[in-house]
């Protein structure tokens, strides 16, 4: 039998030491992986979630927000993962709350700058405050929320994004619009010069580019050139929710709504440049509210090409001056369209050129369809289908699962608000049964990631 002499037992302990320690850092690292999956927070049915590219998320059902290992937000919602970036925010319709999940730097008249993290509540929007997110980003809260120029009025709050040439990209539950020209944001209690990132209380002025750093690298010969002197305001709006990009209201169709057509009107007229004024989306139509503008007549066309999300054709489209306004119809309800605005003209030598003025990618909305249990009995599940009538919804697959199981499917006829059952068998006390519609149809066209559903202990 071999003897280990002292030499050899050194050894083996060193090895047994260094083999102990990586065991004990492996095991850490576990546990402090692990460890940062545990922040979440519960979301409110009626509330509106703004994924990462500043997409609405309405919840018709209760969803859960939380980190994840990359300690980005994820929003977790009917068996989905929604990423919503670093930072993320949510609007509780029903009680008017303003929720932010992350790191913002709340910023107010005095010199102390609050740096708030995790979740931070706002109840009202009556209190005034403003908030810097990150380079080039963020966020008005106030009750009232206006531009100088008269072109934006809205409530709430107000997302604000600029790119390094200071253009800002403004977006909230009610509006999405870009901005062109020099934007100044008026509430109660300040004023923010977006392109110069200038917070003014009063008479103190706050330089934000100083606070966390800019990248911004506007300055006055940045702005897009006008044809003259006059100080035009030039807007261009692209929505990829389907929400209206310039009006208040989120009205639908052309825009022609009160307040929100004159803005639209006045924004044609000021424009001297050919570009995209709005675009807005409702169900099965988009509408295209556009200037051309060719005092020289140079322009050989004008046209905008579509093309449907998962389809390789692309349609195209010529736009005329004679017109100022162009309806897509017909199209599938909540799909993704890119739309790609372009003019052609001849050079000196006769050669043809071709120009894109501007692109936006658009949703067409879903129409509104809910399912609610209205009683049960012990062996039948009584149900109401609720739809708008002005989009009527021919069919869909009901689903019927207990215990996340599912234990049966079959097609219903919808005919505007309709009611009926489903029977069912083997369910117990305290079982969870779900009724879920999928496959949901519009004029005979399944709509795309569409879902309603309803859940509760039977």
């Amino acid at each position: 039998m071999r003897k280990y002499d002292i030499k050899n037992k050194r050894n083996i302990g060193i090895i047994l030491a260094i083999s102990i320690g990586i065991i004990i850092m492996f095991s850490l690292g576990i546990k402090l992986f692990l460890g940062t999956d545990r922040q979440e927070y519960q979301v409110d049915t009626n509330t509106i979630v703004f994924d990462k590219d500043k997409t609405p998320i309405k919840l018709q059902d209760s969803g859960i927000i939380k980190t994840k290992w990359n300690k980005e937000y994820y929003l977790i919602y009917q068996d989905k993962d929604y990423e919503l970036g670093s930072a993320a925010l949510a609007y509780n319709e029903d009680k008017g709350e303003i929720h932010l999940y992350g790191r913002y730097y709340e910023i107010g008249n005095g010199e102390e700058i609050n740096v708030t993290e995790d979740e931070t509540v706002i109840k009202s929007t009556a209190l005034t405050k403003f908030y810097k997110l990150a380079d080039r980003k963020y966020l008005v809260v106030d009750k009232e929320i206006k531009s100088a120029d008269g072109l934006l009025a809205t409530t709430d709050f107000l997302m604000i994004d600029l790119d390094k040439a200071g253009n800002a990209t403004m977006t909230n539950h009610k509006v999405n619009l870009k901005t062109f020209s020099e934007t100044t944001i008026v509430t109660s209690n300040y004023t923010f010069d977006i392109a110069n990132e200038i917070l003014t209380y009063g008479s103190d002025k706050i330089d934000l580019k100083k606070i966390i750093g800019s990248s911004n690298t506007y300055t006055k010969e940045d702005l897009i050139p006008e044809d003259n002197d006059n100080n035009q305001n030039g807007t261009t709006g692209g929505s990829n929710d389907g929400t209206t990009n310039i009006e208040e209201n989120g009205n639908q169709g052309t825009g022609q709504n009160g307040n929100s057509s004159t803005t639209i009107e006045e924004v044609k007229k000021a424009t001297k440049r050919t570009s995209v004024i709005a675009v807005t989306s409702s169900v099965d139509k988009i509408t295209v509210d556009y200037v051309i503008y060719d005092p020289k007549k140079e322009y050989t066309a004008v046209y905008m090409e579509v093309k449907m999300s998962g389809d390789s054709n692309i349609n195209t489209i010529r736009l005329t001056d004679s017109s100022t306004v162009y309806e897509l119809n017909n199209l599938r309800p909540n799909t993704s369209y890119d739309l790609t605005f372009k003019y052609s003209y001849l050079d000196a030598e006769n050669n043809e050129h071709t120009e894109t003025f501007d692109n936006v990618v658009i949703m067409t909305k879903s129409p509104e369809i809910s399912l609610k249990v209205t009683r049960t009995s012990p062996e039948k599940i009584y149900y109401l289908i609720s739809t708008d009538n002005n989009y009527p919804i021919s069919s869909a697959t009901l689903v019927v699962l207990i215990n996340n199981i599912e234990v049966q499917k079959s097609e219903v006829l919808i005919n505007g608000n309709t009611t009926s059952f489903v029977s069912i068998d083997n369910v117990e006390g305290e079982d969870t049964v779900e009724l879920r519609l999928v496959d949901i149809k519009y004029n005979g066209t399944i709509i795309n990631n569409l879902i309603s559903s309803t859940k509760f202990k039977y």
